[in-house]
């Protein structure tokens, strides 16, 4: 249960990790990418890893009971929960940034102009 956690945290932030990924292409001009590429590997891979291990060892100190597949305490459940909400959360908050960039730049007077400066 625990490796099946972390991968589906694992998921929920490489998804938060493309959306930042997209959101900084947009916003940066020049972007140095091996200094962002650090950070997001250690949010990619890391913060599941550190939320999963809380969770596994207040689960073994607090709830060691069964199956560790029910999860009858919800307030440890909220370990694993919590991070996966707020990642969806600034995802979608970042995704409308991404789409205001967007029509901002199709907006633009260099875009609008006649048919052939599209081409």
């Amino acid at each position: 249960m625990v490796f099946f956690h972390y991968c589906v945290m694992s998921n929920y932030f490489w998804l938060f990790i493309e959306g930042l990924y997209l959101f900084t292409l947009l916003v940066e001009t020049f972007f140095p990418e091996r200094r962002y590429f650090y950070w997001y590997t250690i949010i990619g891979w890391g913060t599941p890893t550190v939320c999963v291990s809380i969770w596994a060892l207040l689960r073994l100190h607090f709830d060691d009971s069964g199956c560790w597949d029910m999860n009858d305490n919800t307030a440890l459940w909220w370990v694993i929960k919590g991070p996966v909400v707020a990642s969806i959360m600034i995802n979608f908050v970042l995704f409308i940034g991404i789409i205001i960039i967007l029509v901002q730049k199709l907006q633009s007077p260099d875009i609008g102009g006649n048919e052939s400066s599209i081409y």
